[in-house]
């Protein structure tokens, strides 16, 4: 059940969002932290970690599969060993991901219809005054449409190199909104950025109720959840996109 949600405002002000700016176009990235009230990322994360179906997606070149629960539970023993050597296999020398999704649609109505915390978050993204906010963020005025998804990533889960730069997507830039009430850099899922000889030019842990947002196309990767990792690191992420 959900529980009563307070306001999910972003809390960047007009002196904050002018310095979150200054630095995302210095950079390429930026961390807005706090992203929300407390009382709004306590309720989110305790959303994601105990209110939602999780569904696996996994990539096979450029298809993608999403697996549901029964799927998901099926992959143990032999059969769950092969399939993870087949993921290593591919992400050994290409682009490869594993980790959990709820999807949500791009559609308000559909967002209605289904009523999830999650959905009522990008509704908040998609109003006026938040584009408003992240038009400026970003410094371009055709921002017109968020998208997003729950992500969980548990051991063994990651994200290999990319761009984000999909043709017909009109990806402006990325954010990254971080659930995880308390990660360790140690246990992996660091959002990392690339250069073209790839170096690590920055790593960003998944830090509380803070925002990262990163301009496309970026060479950026999710780095492996090592085998030890003491929580699962939840997030909701996306993409800023012009119509």
């Amino acid at each position: 059940m959900t529980h009563p949600l307070p306001d999910l405002a972003l809390q960047a002000d007009e002196a904050a969002l002018d310095r979150y700016a200054a630095s995302l176009a210095a950079q390429g990235h930026v961390r807005i932290e706090p992203a929300f009230s407390a009382e709004a990322a306590e309720a989110l994360h305790r959303h994601l970690a105990s209110e939602l179906e999780w569904w696996r997606v996994v990539n096979q070149g450029d298809k993608t599969w999403d697996l549901g629960p029964e799927s998901i539970a099926a992959l143990d023993g032999e059969q769950g060993a092969a399939f993870m050597r087949s993921v290593h296999d591919a992400a050994r020398d290409g682009f490869q991901f594993l980790f959990d999704s709820v999807r949500v649609s791009e559609n308000a109505r559909e967002r209605a219809d289904r009523g999830l915390l999650l959905d009522r978050l990008l509704d908040m993204l998609n109003s006026p005054a938040t584009l408003a906010k992240l038009r400026r963020l970003v410094g371009d005025d055709r921002v017109t449409l968020v998208d997003g998804q729950a992500t969980r990533y548990l051991p063994g889960h990651f994200l290999t190199g990319h761009d984000d730069g999909v043709e017909g997507k009109n990806r402006i830039a990325a954010y990254v909104i971080n659930l995880t009430p308390s990660w360790r850099t140690e246990w992996g899922g660091l959002l990392q950025f690339h250069d073209a000889r790839g170096d690590v030019t920055g790593a960003l842990a998944p830090a509380f109720n803070a925002m990262h947002v990163f301009t496309v196309p970026q060479l950026h990767s999710v780095s492996y959840v090592a085998p030890f990792a003491g929580a699962p690191r939840y997030s909701i992420t996306g993409w800023l996109r012009a119509a």
